[in-house]
């Protein structure tokens, strides 16, 4: 599914699961969907079990929208950070196979 014209989300990809050019093959996918993918690179750390969507901005409604057009559940809301250019985060973990994250 395309992002529709009018929804404008700025995105930051981050690997969570330390494998090899997830993040990157996430971006192409990302973009070609519609997303302005503003950031590519590593989560604090390669622990996450579960991809997730994480609010920036304090726009819960953005990140439920950009994760049901990647087709994931988990959203989790962390406090406002206005120095932040992204809007929403997504970050993959190591169940990105299960929930077909990068499939096209």
């Amino acid at each position: 599914p395309q992002v529709s014209p009018d929804f404008s989300v700025r995105v930051a990809v981050l690997n969570g699961c330390g494998e090899s050019q997830v993040a990157g093959r996430l971006t192409r996918k990302m973009r070609a969907l519609g997303f302005d993918v503003i950031y590519e690179g590593n989560a604090e750390n390669f622990n996450f079990l579960q991809s997730m969507v994480v609010d920036r901005r304090g726009d819960l409604d953005k990140a439920r929208r950009v994760g049901a057009v990647l087709g994931l559940p988990h959203l989790q809301q962390v406090s406002e950070d206005t120095f932040r250019l992204e809007e929403v985060a997504v970050i993959i973990g190591r169940d990105y196979r299960q929930v077909r994250l990068l499939d096209e």
